[in-house]
């Protein structure tokens, strides 16, 4: 069953005791979850029947205590959801498997994981009583077909070479993708199929991808990739500054974020203050752990050079930028 399969079926059942989510596709795993909060608390206040942990950052005698103990509202249905969970099946295994073979008839339980090994005694329990579901990201040759698909729950058409140009401009982020058919299929009005006309006159290139894939590539030290995505950035008509202030931008960011979590801060907290999208914040912290603080305390001073050299020197601005490419990347 694949997770749009899930997602049409799950208000049919709701007397699964266990559901997991897996995989590294992180819409995949939003729309699952959706679903599930969807179906199961459709007529509940979820301020007193959903419960969410993050399993690396929560013991396990928490979360256990909260499935075991029954609504504060008599026959109440409870969802527990844990995300992050890898560690917290990894040490309780056991106390699961125990669980799975008489679940709690008052509560959901929602496992999200990177990794589900099938092969395990407790995912044999998991799907003889509940469902697991793999959330993986497609292969780019995919792409195009799956927005031609998805286009369809914005109850639109659109064309295989609009998709591709879609994929091309927007990149490989499922999420992002999904945004740009919900603007195009209102853009659309009442026409019902999206062209390649309307994919360049509404989307172009997804500034902040961009510019996050330029901070990643320079965080690998990438300097092919990072030139490479600079060219694109300025063949689609971004300027020198624009380019230098999203650069800025980011690094900025990257580095409030580096000085929360040396001072003893979560990532929990990261996110709320820089205001990261929740499909960006994996990717994010994984790009963070490639920098020191002193790293990205030196590339802001060059990125702020570069900004005043930009607007006050006459220079070739390609040549410029490249070269600022070549010093991030060092």
């Amino acid at each position: 069953m694949d997770i749009y399969q899930f997602s049409a079926s799950v208000a049919k059942d709701k007397s699964l005791p266990i559901y997991v989510f897996y995989g590294d596709e992180e819409f995949f795993i939003h729309i699952a979850l959706t679903a599930v909060k969807n179906a199961l608390l459709k007529d509940a206040d979820r301020t007193l029947s959903l419960f969410e942990y993050e399993g690396d950052d929560t013991p396990g005698g928490v979360i256990f205590d909260e499935i075991r103990t029954l609504s504060f509202f008599a026959g109440k249905m409870k969802l527990v959801v844990v995300e992050k969970a890898d560690e917290f099946v990894e040490k309780n295994r056991e106390i699961l498997e125990k669980y799975l073979l008489k679940p709690a008839k008052h509560t959901k339980l929602v496992l999200v994981c990177t990794k589900w090994d099938k092969r395990t005694k407790l995912s044999t329990l998991t799907d003889k009583v509940g469902i697991s579901i793999e959330c993986k990201k497609l292969k780019d040759h995919l792409l195009s077909g799956w927005v031609v698909t998805h286009a369809k729950f914005h109850k639109k058409a659109i064309s295989t070479p609009a998709a591709q140009r879609l994929v091309d401009d927007v990149g490989n982020n499922l999420a992002i993708l999904d945004k740009h058919l919900e603007k195009l299929s209102i853009y659309l009005g009442e026409r019902t199929t999206i062209s390649e006309h309307d994919v360049d006159a509404l989307v172009g290139v997804d500034r902040n991808r961009t510019v996050f894939e330029l901070t990643e590539a320079v965080a690998q030290r990438n300097v092919s990739q990072a030139l490479k995505i600079l060219n694109q950035m300025l063949t689609h008509g971004e300027d020198s500054v624009k380019i230098i202030s999203l650069l800025a931008w980011q690094i900025k960011r990257l580095w409030r974020a580096k000085q929360i979590l040396n001072g003893g801060g979560s990532e929990s907290m990261a996110t709320a203050e820089l205001q990261i999208l929740p499909f960006f914040a994996k990717r994010f912290f994984e790009q963070l752990k490639r920098y020191t603080e002193a790293d990205l305390a030196r590339n802001h001073a060059l990125l702020l050079d570069s900004d005043v050299r930009s607007k006050t020197v006459s220079f070739n601005t390609a040549l410029m930028l490249e070269m600022l490419v070549y010093k991030l990347c060092s």
